[in-house]
């Protein structure tokens, strides 16, 4: 069998027979890896606790015909704090489950979403205990620009419906801007009025999205957000995220469930 070495992020791990395991992993060329890990699950096994959960990883692989064989792994880096924190765990889970359902493998590559997912978990890890605030900022981040990468961005600048400009609305205070997941972004006054299931932003909303597709995460970092706006730019992006790819992680719910 060909072989191959490749360097990935692993999303999803889950048994196989008595002793092997089933690890799917988002590569640094952009490409979904499924692959089996054979006898992983032995106390002495060579494969030890390299494939855990959101490790970057080194792999030789063989290919096979429905399942790859890895071969020989190395840890890259561990995310060691991610496993140590519920709510960190859980968002990244959502972060895995939002790749796994959208990304084939053999589709589209998209390095960039490698670079996206590694960056997003390397500033959980790196984040406070329990520190739900900044997860969701984080989260916010990553659904943006999960959607500007995948090609699903919402209009911001122009009305989505008839696409009329809507100047100023960065630099203004106004009252109310209306957003339709439907349509896909802003609409003007009256596009709204004709439109049902939309939702109206504040000023502070609006510039929290649009700074959410402008700004790098370094410098998002650093940007104060009120919970009110947070919330409610959480719930959009979640909602468009859902609408527009069809991938409605149970996470979501779970969040939604306990008041998060």
């Amino acid at each position: 069998m060909p072989s191959y070495k490749a360097k990935a992020i692993i999303l999803k791990s889950y048994k196989l027979g008595e002793s092997d395991k089933i690890v799917k992993m988002y590569s640094q060329d952009g490409d979904i890896i499924n692959a089996v890990a054979k006898s992983a699950r032995k106390i002495r096994s060579k494969f030890g606790g390299r494939l855990e959960l959101f490790n970057l990883v080194d792999l030789e692989l063989s290919t096979g015909r429905n399942l790859d064989i890895i071969n020989q792994v190395e840890i890259i880096k561990s995310f060691k704090n991610i496993a140590l924190d519920f709510y960190k765990f859980v968002f990244c889970e959502i972060i895995s489950k939002i790749i796994l359902k959208t990304q084939v493998s053999g589709g589209d590559s998209s390095p960039l979403l490698f670079k996206l997912i590694y960056a997003c978990f390397n500033e959980i890890n790196n984040l406070d205990p329990e520190d739900v605030v900044s997860l969701k900022k984080t989260m916010c981040f990553f659904g943006i620009k999960f959607l500007r990468i995948t090609g699903y961005v919402p209009l911001l600048e122009n009305c989505s419906k008839c696409n009329q400009e809507l100047k100023n609305l960065y630099s203004f205070h106004k009252d109310k801007i209306y957003f339709s997941v439907k349509y896909g972004g802003i609409l003007c006054r009256k596009c709204a009025d004709s439109s049902g299931g939309m939702e109206v932003l504040g000023a502070s909303d609006y510039r929290f999205l649009y700074d959410l597709f402008n700004l790098k995460l370094e410098d998002f970092r650093d940007l104060e957000v009120s919970l009110p706006t947070l919330k409610r730019v959480y719930k959009l992006i979640e909602n468009y995220i859902i609408y527009h790819t069809e991938c409605n992680v149970e996470s979501f719910k779970y969040f939604k469930k306990i008041g998060l």
